[in-house]
């Protein structure tokens, strides 16, 4: 249930701005723990080498956020998952839904091409795995003035900054107790935070599942990766946990066309050891597969017996598309069986709209948009940080976008975050004391086959970003990698 924000009560959090001296030395004091617990990047002028790495984007502070909203997106997470590993299934709808997309967006064009191939052969894995993050704002309803837990997109492919989040979160505990807040209050207020073992947990189910010991996890990484750092602390838990590190393998969808290969029962091969699981930090991406090699790579991969997350069904689930048929009337409900569970998902449903539709609701909503511009934003149908088109952009593209492209793209209600204030500390640049937007990813798992998975819901990610500012990205230096500061209303 929302709440009302003049009824907010922060007793015992940090009074803001900081005393001056007190705000140099505990800015100092982050520099030398992010360093010390890999909590860093690599440079944007050297993302080959991590010889030489930064803080990565921070807080200083953890950010308010009402409970009731973040117990929310926990809740919902479990049924996320289910959701999207429920629908990965569904050839004929993924197809069906895409069928407008695929006539303009190339990238989508070939996600459908390998599922159909998938579809005509038959999964050689029926055990997938799905390590998903759902991310949220807490939207400021206009007419009621009360909060609520609005969903902004699902992550199913190379969901990150997990081992940054886990780690700023032992950071914000620690600097609460420097600024004297109560222990009892940080209990209360900061929640526990671990997505990297929960993580580390489900590639090693799915590793464990194939039964071959000296068999691979595949990680495919990008040609040029600045997030390194994030994604080895998910290898390195893993090897705790029992794999080992002569079992994990880095390669680009390049290497992978090079390197990979099919035996007569479909084992996906790697110098002449089967690969169990493919995890996929990159793929998400148009630019990720410049040439026909990295999109055979990627078939090579769908057609083999090795696990992959996510596999190519659950990735076409991914599209802006999908989110938005589901927000119709009925879809929903054909997927999850409870009406309870159907109508708390609902209920987290941002405003969407396909352009490609000529109903009447439509076509007004359009028209809304182009009169109301702030009120919107129009987005492309893939994830991974591409552009959003806001304002005047916006408008012209609603005018003039031929008919034959207007399918890749949806029309979004444009949430209205609570603002809040926080030190945003980037590495060689002055600290600033923001006004600030933030958005909440919850992360969690489906492991198993069609009918019966194992789901887990475990940690989460701030993301805060200055109110001014539309693009979010981290590593872009657009936004920062933040914890929550629980609160409740009175």
């Amino acid at each position: 249930m929302a709440q009302k924000d003049n009824r907010i009560l922060l007793l015992n959090a940090p009074r803001l701005p900081l005393e001056d001296a007190k705000l140099e030395e505990l800015t100092g004091d982050l520099h030398d723990f992010a360093h010390a617990h890999g909590l860093v990047m690599r440079l944007a002028t050297d993302k080959l080498s991590s010889e030489v790495c930064q803080t990565t984007p921070l807080t200083l502070l953890p950010s308010p956020f009402p409970k009731n909203v973040f117990e929310q997106a926990v809740k919902l997470q479990d049924l996320y998952a289910l959701l999207y590993h429920t629908i990965a299934y569904d050839f004929d709808f993924l197809i069906d839904i895409h069928k407008n997309v695929v006539k303009t967006d190339e990238f989508i064009r070939n996600m459908i091409e390998i599922l159909k191939k998938v579809k005509t052969q038959g999964l050689k894995q029926p055990i997938t795995l799905a390590i998903q993050r759902s991310d949220y704002m807490c939207h400021k309803d206009q007419a009621s003035a009360e909060y609520g837990l609005k969903q902004i997109e699902i992550n199913n492919i190379a969901s990150s900054m997990g081992a940054h989040a886990q780690r700023l979160t032992e950071w914000h505990i620690r600097i609460l107790k420097a600024l004297e807040v109560p222990d009892d209050v940080i209990k209360r207020a900061i929640p526990e935070n671990k997505p990297i073992p929960m993580i580390a947990e489900a590639l090693f189910k799915a590793w464990s599942h194939f039964n071959i010991p000296s068999a691979w996890v595949l990680v495919v990484v990008e040609n040029v990766n600045q997030n390194q750092i994030d994604q080895r602390h998910v290898e390195y838990e893993l090897e705790k946990l029992g794999v080992p590190m002569t079992c994990i393998i880095r390669r680009t969808l390049t290497q992978c066309y090079e390197q990979l290969s099919l035996n007569e029962t479909s084992d996906l091969m790697i110098d002449g050891r089967p690969v169990a699981i493919v995890y996929f930090r990159a793929g998400y991406s148009p630019d990720h597969y410049p040439t026909n090699k990295e999109w055979e790579a990627r078939e090579r991969m769908e057609l083999s017996t090795a696990i992959k997350t996510p596999w190519i069904g659950l990735q076409v689930a991914n599209t802006k598309k999908t989110q938005q048929v589901l927000s119709e009337d009925g879809v929903l409900e054909r997927f999850i069986g409870k009406p309870r569970d159907a109508r708390d998902i609902r209920i987290s449903f941002a405003g969407m709209w396909a352009l490609e539709n000529q109903d009447d609701v439509t076509l007004k909503v359009v028209q809304g948009a182009q009169k109301h511009p702030d009120a919107f934003v129009l987005k492309p149908q893939t994830e991974g940080g591409a552009a959003l088109h806001t304002g005047d952009e916006m408008v012209q593209m609603l005018r003039e976008l031929p008919e034959e492209e207007r399918g890749a793209y949806i029309l979004m209600e444009k949430l209205r975050p609570m603002i809040i204030e926080n030190y945003l500390v980037l590495a060689k640049k002055p600290v600033t004391f923001a006004k600030a937007v933030s958005e909440l990813g919850v992360y969690g798992y489906a492991f198993g086959a069609k009918d019966a998975p194992e789901l887990k819901t475990a940690g989460h990610l701030l993301r805060t970003k200055p109110e001014t500012t539309a693009m979010g990205g981290v590593a872009a230096g657009h936004a920062v990698v933040d914890t929550p500061f629980l609160y409740e209303f009175i």
